[in-house]
């Protein structure tokens, strides 16, 4: 729909119809509890009001590399040599369980932790399991997060 002259006015229109927004196979199988109206809103809303938003979200959205150009791209990941922490969600739709698994083993320091009850938009779906997860991890690789005292 980007690549289509008017797509993406289209698109930010169609974001306002409740049955289009919320279908599962779209957006609203992105989260178990579903997402907020007004987080939608927050998302959608610039493009509605800007031709360059739009321009620039065509440009994004059309911008994916060609499938053969990704396996040597994910290659070039085993020479990171950091911690990574790859945060998945069991129930996504979107984006198969076996994703998760196969892009923590491409880093040689990665680690998977799956979160469970969620899908792609695990801060929707589970905003403090992930919270305690990333500080978990910031913590065990030695860059502690600043704690609130107050």
């Amino acid at each position: 729909m980007c690549r289509v002259p008017g797509g993406v006015w289209l698109l930010t229109r169609l974001m306002r119809i409740p049955s289009f927004r919320n279908n599962r196979n779209g957006y609203g199988g992105m989260s178990l509890r579903g997402i907020p109206d007004e987080i939608m809103d927050d998302w959608f809303g610039p493009a509605t009001r800007s031709r360059a938003i739009r321009r620039d979200f065509a440009k994004f959205a059309a911008s994916a590399p060609k499938r053969d150009t990704l396996p040597a791209w994910s290659e070039r990941l085993r020479d990171f040599d950091r911690p990574v922490l790859v945060v998945w969600a069991t129930e996504d739709r979107l984006m198969p369980r076996e994703h998760g698994h196969r892009l923590a083993e491409l880093y040689p320091q990665g680690r998977l932790i799956e979160i469970a009850h969620s899908s792609t938009l695990v801060p929707e779906d589970q905003p403090e399991r992930l919270a305690e997860v990333l500080t978990d991890f910031l913590y065990r690789t030695g860059a502690a997060p600043a704690r609130d005292t107050d």
